[in-house]
């Protein structure tokens, strides 16, 4: 017990200095490692950045996960079954621009890949995977540990110079780059002359190369603290995670009742509120799209807030409530925690049949897919809530695998294109009496392909003509490498 540590009193391994960093004999492989994510971090700078919600953030991250692959490698390092999983589902969602052509989901799953390689990387340092403290673990690394070693990548980066024969190695490397020059473009104009598509994702990619400019200098410059972040993150796996104390934290001293009286009152409310929904739902005959719209719309938002709120109370209450001996939960917290689960999965479900009364009488939006969406996500987190109050099972774990899923339907399922292809089939059965064509502009490319083949079934409006146009003017203007995506390809076919 003495090797481990209160939540209280974490305690977070010394910084490492630049002349500890010297001290030590820095291997090749290291040096070349810290060069590598220097080059990454320039990508990022000048390609992912500037093209943001494109492949460029795609290719960053997987690279970055195959570099950190290379490297966990060469430190040894024990990596369990589990960890192997997280890492390739990491690399899965990092190919999310491929699939989808949302520049705020890709810019999501960006996010949510870089969660993943450092939570990973702290794991690898002997933190349980998705273990009672995860979200300590989370902040750690990403606020702590990539700093620890922040300074290790510039002193890598230049010991690769020091020593006759690494210099020597250099040179040789430089004299073997040359000399694949020339049989490099041989190669790569004869595969351009054998396939039109190659040949022009080249042309493409060759006018993305950055130019010598003035341009240049900031993005290097802005490169350097990335890569010395992403560099440290892999250097952090050799310093031991903080680990926790076993027994209750000091912080568990609310006294069990003033949770409960708290929590009472909102339940009476929540149940009342859900009679009178299921009451409004099956009694009431809403004809006019007007009716429809006042009563799916009004309210839908503020519940998926107190959905929310809902949640952070009961984690409020399941952190700071006292406990029993062994650090067992009072049977009344279980209670209070399930009747609050139970009403908000009753006001979800509440919300989501409006919403789809809403999407049925009026078609399918983003804002409406999206929020419908959260919403399903959040019951699904309350259902694994109720769950865990009768049986003992890692609830961050279970919370990633139906979060991964969820997310993944948003990420590779091409919302946008399921959105424009229901709303054009709902309206050739006679379920809606007109198709929004106005919202295929918010839709993008992945509305190409709908919009063409409701052209080519005999629909005929200025307002589908116009945004044919438009998206055509959209596809020339936006970069067809950077933003290259499978959807945007079938509707580039199908223009055609």
């Amino acid at each position: 017990m003495e090797n481990e540590l209160n939540l209280n009193e974490i305690q977070t391994p010394p910084v490492q200095t630049v002349n500890d960093i010297e001290k030590s004999k820095i291997p090749l492989s290291e040096a070349i490692t810290a060069w590598i994510v220097f080059a990454l971090g320039f990508v990022f700078t000048h390609f992912a950045v500037r093209y943001a919600g494109g492949i460029w953030g795609g290719i960053f991250w997987f690279s970055y996960g195959i570099v950190g692959a290379v490297c966990i490698k060469a430190k040894k390092l024990k990596v369990s079954r589990a960890q192997l999983i997280l890492f390739i589902i990491a690399e899965v969602f990092s190919l999310s621009p491929f699939f989808c052509t949302s520049q705020f989901i890709n810019f999501l799953s960006a996010s949510f890949v870089c969660l993943m390689f450092l939570y990973l990387m702290i794991t690898l340092s002997g933190a349980e995977l998705f273990g009672k403290h995860f979200v300590v673990n989370i902040l750690q690394s990403v606020f702590v540990r990539p700093f620890l070693s922040f300074a290790k990548e510039l002193v890598c980066m230049t010991s690769i110079f020091k020593g006759k024969k690494r210099a020597k190695n250099i040179l040789f490397v430089l004299l073997g780059l040359v000399c694949a020059v020339p049989l490099t473009v041989a190669v790569a104009f004869l595969l351009m002359s054998s396939d039109d598509i190659f040949e022009n994702l080249m042309l493409d990619l060759g006018r993305n190369l950055p130019r010598i400019s003035f341009t240049i200098i900031p993005e290097i410059f802005f490169a350097i603290p990335i890569s010395m972040y992403l560099f440290g993150a892999f250097s952090s796996t050799e310093k031991p995670s903080p680990a926790v104390r076993m027994g209750e934290p000091d912080y568990r001293g609310l006294p069990p009742v003033v949770g409960y009286v708290a929590v009472s009152p909102i339940c009476a409310f929540y149940l009342f509120y859900i009679g009178i929904q299921i009451s409004r739902i099956f009694g009431e005959t809403l004809s006019s799209d007007s009716s429809y719209s006042d009563f799916a719309r009004r309210g839908f938002f503020e519940l998926c807030v107190i959905a929310v709120i809902n949640l952070f109370v009961i984690m409020i209450i399941q952190t700071f409530t006292k406990r029993l001996a062994d650090d067992k939960k009072p049977v009344a917290l279980r209670v209070y925690t399930v009747l609050l689960s139970v009403c908000t999965l009753g006001i979800i479900a509440t919300a989501l049949v409006k919403m789809f009364m809403y999407i049925n009488r009026l078609g399918m939006t983003l804002l409406r897919v999206y929020t419908s969406w959260f919403m399903i996500l959040l019951a699904l987190i309350f259902i694994i809530v109720i769950i865990m109050q009768f049986m003992d099972f890692r609830f961050w774990k279970a919370i990633f695998a139906v979060f991964a899923v969820m997310f993944g339907i948003l990420c590779f399922g091409d919302v946008d294109g399921q959105i424009a292809r229901y709303n054009i089939t709902a309206y050739q059965n006679g379920t809606l009496e007109k198709v929004d064509v106005g919202e295929f502009y918010e839709l993008g490319f992945s509305a190409i392909e709908p919009a063409v083949d409701l052209k080519e079934s005999g629909y005929s409006s200025e307002q589908l003509d116009s945004f044919l146009e438009h998206i055509k003017s959209e596809d020339d203007f936006y970069d067809k490498f950077a933003y290259f995506s499978i959807p945007r390809m079938i509707g580039q076919n199908a223009l055609k």
